[in-house]
Order: structure tokens, then sequence, then C-alpha cells
């Protein structure tokens, strides 16, 4: 795999794209969450939209970490596919299309953690 130094300025775009993508998706679900909370009928609810809002900021965290490796030239990626690209892309789409008065989390799990999985395909954790 490539370090930043060894990419096009196309692939670099590329990547950067991605990061962006995998990122948005994590922020509107945290959104989707928060918004779920104040509507939440029980404190149990509360507690797990907050659980998961803390695991997504925990995932955010390490996104912008391995952004900050990649541009520091300390982590190598494999360049994004168009295919990764389009389903980031409608990852974020499906993430916007849920309503929040739905019982929507374990869709936002399955969502988010497949929007990460898509990234770390890109991007794997690296010691």
């Amino acid at each position: 795999m490539p370090t930043k130094q060894e990419l096009d300025d196309l692939e670099i775009q590329i990547y950067f794209e991605s990061y962006e993508l995998a990122r948005e998706n994590i922020v509107d679900s945290i959104s989707k969450l928060n918004k779920r909370n104040r509507r939440a009928d029980s404190p149990g609810e509360v507690a797990e939209n907050d659980e998961k809002i803390l695991d997504l900021t925990a995932e955010k965290a390490l996104l912008d970490a391995k952004k900050a490796a990649f541009v520091a030239n300390r982590h190598t990626i494999t360049p994004p596919s168009p295919e990764q690209i389009q389903t980031l892309k409608d990852l974020i789409t499906k993430v916007e299309e849920l309503n929040s008065n739905e019982k929507i989390l374990e869709q936002l799990v399955h969502l988010s953690t497949k929007a990460l999985a898509t990234f770390n395909d890109i991007h794997p954790n690296q010691g």
C-alpha cells in the first residue's frame, strides 16, 4: 500500500473524499441519535442512544487520527475505488432518510458499521 508521497494528486483527492464521506456518515448518525434522545420515551432509551453516541464519537476520533497519520506520511492506504466511494455516498443517503422518530438505533449501527468497514478497507488500522 502506498504512502501519501507515492500517490498522485487524484488518488489523494479521492482518499480525502472517502474520509469526508465516512466522517459525514458518523456525524449524521450522531445527530440522528441526539435528536432521538430529545424525543425518548424512557431513560433506558436515552442511555442506549448515549452509548452508541460515545462509540461513534470514538470512531470519529479514530478517523481523524488516521487522516492525520496519512497526511504526515505515517500510514499507507489503498486508494479508494469508485465502488467504495459510491458505497459511502449510498450509506449517507440511507442515514439521511431515516426518520428520527422511528426505532432507528439498529439501522444506524448497521449503516455506520458498514461505512467504517468500507473506510477501513481503504485505510486499515496500522501500528
